[in-house]
């Protein structure tokens, strides 16, 4: 099964864990900037048709993670397409896995994307990339897309203090944002900020 373009120059992939009970997404953009070449984001495990597919489009020049837990397949692709891999600085010293550079809150990346750092959550690095021209918000672990349509917490164990995780998503309300495309679960094409305002407020 191929990738599918969910908009415009985004594709997306996913693996279900029957664990988990949802998606392992992965987003797959073209190239937005004429000094950076494609993009993959959080990239689960690719089929051999997503494979030849991400070739057809041109490989991949840089893969973002958002976590320290979303290394996922990124070190494969890395070496497929001989692409960077970036990470967050505060996850840098928590993962097992050789990187190219890393990033921080405020930075921009890929020549498109803004990092946006998320306190208090379950990784001391876990970033939002917003795409403020194109109104789309991309989260990792944050948020998960569950139930569809609708947005969540992970189970409360994987915080050292839930209260906080969930106060710290406040910073994405801030953000202009309509599309929420999240590596876990189901994304949300349209009325993505309503779903993490409502989430914010408690409704």
């Amino acid at each position: 099964m191929l990738m599918e373009e969910i908009l415009k120059d985004v594709y997306t992939w996913s693996v279900f864990s029957p664990e988990k009970g949802f998606n392992f997404n992965g987003w797959f953009i073209l190239k937005q900037n004429p000094l950076f070449g494609n993009v993959v984001i959080d990239p689960p495990q690719p089929s051999d048709d997503d494979l030849t597919q991400i070739r057809s489009l041109g490989g991949v020049s840089e893969i973002i993670i958002t976590n320290r837990d979303h290394v996922r397949w990124s070190r494969e692709l890395k070496n497929k397409f001989d692409a960077t891999i970036r990470m967050p600085s505060a996850d840098a010293g928590l993962v097992e896995i050789e990187f190219d550079s890393t990033y921080d809150d405020g930075d921009a990346l890929a020549g498109f994307l803004q990092a946006v750092h998320i306190p208090n959550n379950k990784s001391p690095g876990e970033t939002a990339l917003y795409w403020q021209h194109r109104k789309i918000l991309i989260l990792g672990d944050a948020l998960i897309g569950e139930p569809p349509g609708d947005v969540s917490l992970l189970p409360s164990e994987k915080y050292d203090d839930i209260t906080l995780a969930r106060n710290g998503i406040s910073v994405l309300v801030e953000l202009d944002f309509d599309a929420l495309l999240l590596s876990d679960g189901q994304p949300i094409l349209k009325g993505g900020k309503i779903a993490v305002k409502n989430f914010v407020e408690g409704n």
